[in-house]
């Protein structure tokens, strides 16, 4: 939808300098942007909104050989403003049907107001979506999940499967119940095929926010806090819980049971174990303990010969 210079400064709280009448219709990076375009420039790329073709540039600062003929907003966060932005200049009009023709929807379904149903999607038996929802092509929903408002989707994710639950007697295994469900809650972002597993008696939530990447694995009877982030590729055991606003990494493993704190960060392959608890450290402490393995680490690489590099492991050299 097309601004004015004068409404995406208001739209993000910014200050305009230069003209007010710019009309702009979508957004772009400073290299690719045109004329009609709004882009950003953060702190480190300050220079580069100088040679831009942009219409509009989201600026932490005014560039000082800046022309009084371009516009600027400044704002604290040019990246995030120039997010926010985009959500207005990039809407458009829904056209076509809301529910692709090849979906396949249980009589029993409720789907919300302006939710949209892609190509191939399967819902099943008692499935609740809510409105505003976008499911990409082939999303699958086993029965009895819930959805919750403004939640996406995309392609080839699989919500409410069994979860991996076996008993074992003698040399076989015995199926567990799998009889609960998944809560999906407002405004959460599930990347393509990614599976999330319905709880074996209980419920496996995603709370409010949380965005989740491509390629994840998330068991029965998760609980997932809100606004956390998971990146691709992570795997989450049965029954663990992950506290609000985390961050997890890539390839992150988390054992059944574990138990994440409120703000806990999870850096890319990290594992935590079975049954064991991830508190996030206060300021002063996860300083010292970053400058404490670095000190470690110079400490070994600086020992040349054998007898220095087994002297750098002793914890009381």
């Amino acid at each position: 939808m097309r601004q004015t210079s004068l409404q995406i400064s208001e739209l993000t709280g910014g200050q305009l300098s230069g003209p007010e009448n710019i009309v702009l219709e979508s957004v772009a990076s400073l290299k690719n942007a045109a004329a009609s375009d709004l882009s950003y420039a953060e702190p480190r790329f300050q220079a580069n909104a100088l040679q831009s073709n942009a219409g509009c540039i989201l600026v932490s600062a005014v560039p000082v050989e800046a022309s009084p003929n371009r516009s600027f907003i400044v704002v604290r966060n040019p990246k995030l403003a120039f997010a926010q932005a985009a959500t207005v200049l990039l809407w458009k009009p829904q056209s076509g049907t809301p529910i692709h023709s090849t979906a396949v929807i249980d009589p029993s379904v409720t789907i919300g107001e302006g939710t949209r149903v892609g190509a191939g999607c399967v819902l099943g038996q008692n499935v609740k979506v809510g409105t505003g929802c976008v499911l990409y092509p082939r999303v699958v929903l086993y029965p009895n999940v819930e959805i919750g408002d403004n939640v996406i989707i995309h392609a080839g994710a699989v919500i409410g499967a069994d979860g991996f639950g076996f008993v074992k007697d003698g040399d076989r295994y015995v199926k567990f119940p799998q009889i609960g469900t998944v809560i999906i809650e407002d405004d959460v972002e599930i990347g393509a095929n990614t599976c999330i597993d319905r709880g074996s008696l209980e419920t496996t939530v995603i709370r409010r926010g949380t965005k989740i990447d491509n390629l994840v694995q998330i068991a029965h009877n998760v609980e997932i806090g809100e606004h956390t982030v998971i990146a691709a590729q992570t795997g989450i055991s049965g029954s663990s819980t992950v506290g609000p606003r985390s961050i997890i990494g890539g390839q992150v493993g988390i054992g059944e049971h574990a138990r994440l704190d409120p703000q806990t960060i999870l850096g890319g392959q990290a594992g935590v174990l079975n049954g064991s608890r991830s508190m996030p450290l206060p300021d002063e402490r996860r300083r010292s303990s970053i400058s404490l393995v670095w000190k470690r680490r110079l400490r070994g690489c600086q020992a040349s010969r054998p007898s220095e590099r087994q002297a750098s492991l002793d914890p009381e050299t």
